[in-house]
């Protein structure tokens, strides 16, 4: 779009917009640090306190009321001495829990990890009773966000047994330079409180 200004006033004004308007535009970009490179497998969830975790589980969802979550929890682990419980106490609404970088960031601060060469986003998973419904999910911020994920994944309504499995997310073909959300568990009311455990969650 071509404008015409008839002043040197108005001139100065386009010209503070178009300035205004084009680092703007930068920004959206992502004229912004790279995210930093991972060595693979690269650990979401290991164990309890470990220094192989990375993402933060600060993004809570939904009715965060009834929700709650034991990171260190010794109840027939799949792996180590701990797993996550988790647990939505609610037979309505829904709940979620998104593993952040940085903590308690959605969408507005710099930050992730580069994921590149990463194949699956692995995890094993198992129900209290079984038959407890979940959806799984990673890359959740979209391109409405000043600093979005490069990509994103989900396999939706898993039914969960009572024994531990292994479930995938496909990353083939995905553009993985800057993954902020890495992982996000979400459930809806069901007829009964759902409890769940997830443990060994990495990207290979």
């Amino acid at each position: 779009m071509q404008l015409q200004q008839k002043s040197s006033q108005g001139l100065a004004i386009a010209c503070v917009v178009v300035s205004v308007c084009t680092g703007f535009q930068s920004l959206r970009a992502e004229d912004a640090p790279a995210a930093k490179a991972v060595k693979l497998p690269f650990m979401v969830y290991d164990e309890r306190g470990s220094a192989n975790n990375h993402y933060i589980p600060s993004g809570w969802m939904g009715n965060a009321k009834a929700t709650k979550m034991d990171d260190g929890c010794s109840t027939n682990p799949h792996g180590g001495k701990t797993c996550l419980k988790l647990e939505y106490t609610a037979t309505d609404n829904w709940s979620g829990i998104v593993w952040q970088d940085p903590a308690n960031d959605w969408g507005d601060q710099t930050g992730g990890w580069n994921l590149t060469g990463a194949q699956k986003l692995k995890f094993w998973a198992r129900g209290e009773k079984g038959d407890e419904v979940v959806s799984f999910k990673f890359g959740i911020l979209g391109s409405d966000k000043k600093f979005s994920d490069s990509a994103k994944g989900e396999i939706a309504d898993v039914k969960l047994t009572k024994d531990w499995t292994e479930y995938s997310i496909d990353l083939a073909g995905k553009d993985l330079t800057r993954i902020k959300t890495g992982f996000c568990w979400s459930v809806a009311g069901q007829s009964a409180p759902v409890v769940f455990y997830l443990d060994d969650i990495r990207f290979e």
